[in-house]
């Protein structure tokens, strides 16, 4: 078989839809063949340089004749096959290489020396949902260099066509980006390509960035599949995709690439300079004029390794929308058990304008984890910035590595997931080993954090019940003012309607959840209300199972912390109390190595009832029951008490048993057994016999008092329960 035979049988195209017949040598396609590591256009002296090939393709020229001959008279798509006779062929390009508007197969895997080197799997996390098959990343050994040190501030390869390939080439030190899509460009494919790394695929040689896609909109779905490819050791960015300013972008795959990663996937080459430094964008940035609007919309973005980039890893940006994260390793090597992390945030979603929203993407079966190695104050393995809203991540691993049992980021990163903006579903992931919070919910800018949900979850534990520890709050919700050493405005903080429900929440350094409002500035309310804490098992933190306060810093600083709704929880061996209610003392919550170091004040018994119960302070300082006798009776536990709290209100009381008493006599509480509801006399009164469905004979039971706004009081005094013979049992 001759060698431009063999090239045009190797051209083979994977995409479904593409009418490109490249599948044999029989197939009537045009192969051009470039023969020479020259750049330059020489008709007639034997040798046909890419420069040449680009040309014919575009023009569509009978090549019957010349140098750059295909064997076929005008075709309808071009392939240009390689065949250089040098052991490092490198294309040093003089100028900018023209502008690719026909369609086209650019077929590094032709020259002779091509090979694939390794195929990896990528196990898609799967903590709680439907298991997904795993990914594969096979990776190649390219020969072909496109050097673009002497070119100029020029891209490598520009498309302005559809139904394109470029395969299996080295691209490198160009000033702009080693490979552009502009426009409404279409079927493309970038496939087993090095994209800023030397030929060896191990050392950065970095474009500025690495892939731009401009192209795709709602008439062009499916556009750009970027596949297999290592993009590492761009000086600005791996990829990005953000359209244009005529067009909303939709539709591009990034499937089964090493972004950061040198070839093997283990090492970092990064995508990062102190100023820049993203491996994947999608969407706006800030990278155009703010009143500039580039909506980025359902694109695929999985099995891919992202890691070692200087800002983020992945950012889904302003304007981005519709978009799938789903079975990708953000912050690890491709084994998922080895961190190699980036600077700032793993994961951002949202930008910084709160008006140019990021909503309804999809996060799932990811692995995210050893990011935020700067240690600020604010960044994550995922962060919820401004303008992300309705967002939902689930079925992730935050924090540990692939077997969610090892913490993968106890020192690099700070909080597992930060939230600052309103109806994000946060459920069925695991969440651990985090250097701070698990989950962060504080201060947004513009649109309040809100109504977000946090269902379902495992924080600082896994399902199998393994000690993944977070270091500081399991979730933490601050509603802060003052933010040191930034521009922020001033400007009111109202956290209201978080709904944290189903979720293991054990083993953290500090409380299982804590609500936090602080007065750090004259003049401004900093609020949490209205969260609903249901049904969620919470065990072996550091602190206090609940801690709700409310903390004013300086005079004339104005915080609130009321009707949180705390019924039907489990608590148990906490440190400290079950539930906590404080206005006193500032709590530091800024850094959290481990257990034994994060600081906390010991609140060794609750706050003493007072008459009337007309408080400020968190859940206005609610009353809890006073339980006088618990008997077990006929098969029932009959517990005994009085309420003394507001007059003439409805309340209702919630019992548990807890199996062991709590060094404070007051107790947590272990199993819910049921309620009662009870209405206060005109002296803030209510006597109660409550007949609850269990036997609990020597456990200790103890109780809550919830008001008709949702303030949940802490623990009582707990009762042993004895158990009564029935009188009308004879010897």
């Amino acid at each position: 078989m001759s060698t431009r035979t063999k090239a045009i049988a190797s051209i083979g195209l994977w995409a479904s839809g593409f009418s490109l017949l490249m599948d044999s040598a029989s197939a009537q396609t045009a192969a051009i063949v470039v023969n020479t590591t020259a750049d330059d256009i020489n008709a007639g002296d034997g040798n046909c340089t890419l420069r040449e090939a680009i040309n014919n393709a575009n023009t569509n020229r009978d090549t019957t004749n010349g140098d750059c001959r295909t064997g076929f008279s005008y075709p309808t798509i071009d392939a240009i096959a390689f065949n250089i006779q040098s052991a490092q062929p490198s294309i040093i390009l003089n100028s900018p290489l023209p502008t690719l508007t026909e369609a086209v197969v650019i077929d590094g895997t032709s020259q002779p020396g091509f090979q694939t080197t390794a195929t990896h799997s990528l196990t898609c996390p799967n903590p709680i949902g439907v298991p997904l098959p795993a990914q594969t990343i096979t990776i190649s050994r390219p020969v072909i260099e496109l050097n673009g040190a002497a070119a100029g501030k020029v891209n490598g390869i520009t498309i302005d066509a559809d139904q394109v390939v470029i395969r299996g080439l080295v691209i490198n030190r160009f000033q702009r980006a080693g490979i552009q899509i502009l426009n409404n460009s279409s079927q493309i494919i970038i496939d087993s390509n090095y994209i800023g790394t030397d030929i060896t695929g191990t050392v950065a040689l970095g474009n500025n960035r690495g892939v731009v896609i401009k192209a795709g909109n709602t008439t062009n779905p499916n556009n750009t599949i970027i596949k297999n490819n290592v993009i590492s050791g761009n000086t600005f960015l791996g990829v990005l995709i953000n359209g244009d300013a005529n067009a909303d972008q939709q539709g591009n795959t990034i499937v089964n690439n090493f972004i950061g990663t040198d070839y093997t996937g283990k090492e970092v080459l990064g995508n990062t300079t102190e100023k820049g430094g993203h491996g994947v964008v999608i969407g706006h940035g800030n990278f155009a004029a703010l009143d500039s609007r580039y909506p980025a919309q359902n694109h695929t973005i999985r099995g891919n390794v992202i890691a070692g980039s200087h800002t983020t890893n992945l950012w889904v940006s302003n304007y981005a929308s519709n978009n799938l994260v789903e079975c990708n390793y953000i912050g690890t090597d491709y084994t998922g058990t080895v961190a190699l992390g980036n600077c700032i945030d793993g994961l951002l979603i949202g930008g910084t304008r709160s008006d140019a929203p990021s909503r309804l993407n999809k996060i799932r079966h990811n692995l995210i984890s050893g990011n935020a190695r700067c240690q600020g104050n604010s960044e994550a393995n995922l962060t919820l910035q401004w303008g992300a809203i309705e967002n939902t991540i689930e079925n992730n691993l935050i924090g540990t590595d692939i077997t969610g049992t090892v913490a993968l980021s106890p020192i690099l990163s700070t909080d597992g997931i930060g939230i600052k903006k309103p109806a994000n579903q946060i459920r069925n992931n695991i969440i651990g080993g985090n250097r701070r919070h698990g989950i962060h919910i504080y201060r947004g800018f513009g649109t309040q954090p809100w109504d977000n949900r946090i269902e379902n979850n495992y924080i600082g534990i896994n399902p199998r019940g393994i000690n993944i520890a977070n270091g500081g709050d399991g979730i933490a919700i601050f509603s802060n003012i003052y933010t040191p050493g930034t521009v922020l405005p001033l400007m009111d903080v109202l956290i209201r309607g978080t709904r944290i429900t189903g979720n293991a929440i054990a083993n953290n350094g500090h409380n299982g959840i804590r609500l936090e409002a602080r007065g750090d500035e004259a003049g401004f309310n900093a609020s949490i209300t209205n969260t609903q804490i249901l049904n969620n098992t919470i065990h072996d933190n550091g602190a206090n199972g609940i801690k709700i306060t409310t903390v004013e810093t300086v005079p004339g600083g104005m915080a609130e912390a009321i009707d949180n709704l705390i019924q039907m929880n489990s608590l148990f061996n906490n440190q400290d109390l079950g539930i906590s209610l404080s206005q006193s003392r500032s709590t530091s919550h800024d850094v959290f190595l481990n257990r034994r170091t994060g600081r906390h004040l010991s609140a060794s018994v609750p706050i003493d009832n007072d008459a009337l119960d007309l408080d400020i302070g968190s859940n206005q300082l609610q009353n809890y029951p006073t339980l006088l006798s618990a008997e077990v009776k006929n098969n029932n536990t009959e517990i005994q008490g009085i309420l003394v709290s507001t007059p003439n209100t409805p309340f209702t009381l919630e019992f548990f048993a807890n199996r062991s008493a709590d060094p404070s006599h007051y107790g947590e509480g272990e199993v819910p057994l049921g309620s009662l509801s009870v209405r206060t006399d005109n002296r803030g009164e209510a006597a109660f016999t409550a007949v609850l469905s269990a036997t609990v004979v020597g456990q200790a039971i103890t109780a809550t008092a919830t008001d008709s706004s949702g303030n949940t009081s802490e623990f009582s005094r707990r009762i042993q329960v004895k158990f009564t013979r029935n009188k009308s049992i004879k010897n």
